[in-house]
């Protein structure tokens, strides 16, 4: 009877931490994409232009060390892989002037959990991911828009 009752517990309680755990994920990757949002369109204000793009994934864009060295750039992101800041970047059929990937590196894959993925945008955006400033785009990598 008792490890029935354990099982019940765990069937109910293991569903809503795997929920909790996708929601403290998405909410970290939401604060750091808005910490280095405003950090570029500072950059952008003060230079009129945004920094040179296309640097390795965890690597300050030039000119951004003031402005990103008090941040979690450098890390892991909490879906794995690391942060990658692209101008003039083609993605998903388009364009774009400026915007922040989420890239794969070697042994630190991004999350392909869709659940996950569909929790960001959701929170970040307009909740599909083909559309939108949080999409994906080229390798199926999480792009987040700073201007189109």
């Amino acid at each position: 009877m008792v490890v029935l009752i354990i099982g019940m517990l765990a069937a109910v309680a293991v569903p809503q931490l795997k929920k909790n755990m996708i929601s403290a994920r998405s909410s970290a990757v939401m604060n750091d994409l808005r910490v280095y949002s405003g950090a570029f369109q500072a950059y952008a204000q003060e230079h009129g232009d945004w920094p040179p793009g296309g640097g390795a994934p965890g690597v300050f864009p030039p000119g951004m060390d003031g402005y990103l060295s008090q941040t979690n750039w450098s890390r892991t992101t909490p879906i794995g892989g690391n942060y990658q800041f692209a101008t003039q970047s083609p993605q998903a059929g388009g364009r774009y002037a400026a915007v922040i990937i989420i890239a794969s590196t070697l042994n630190n894959a991004v999350s392909s959990d869709s659940n996950q993925l569909s929790d960001i945008d959701r929170k970040l955006d307009d909740g599909n991911l083909t559309t939108g400033n949080f999409f994906l785009g080229y390798r199926n990598y999480p792009v987040f828009v700073l201007e189109h």
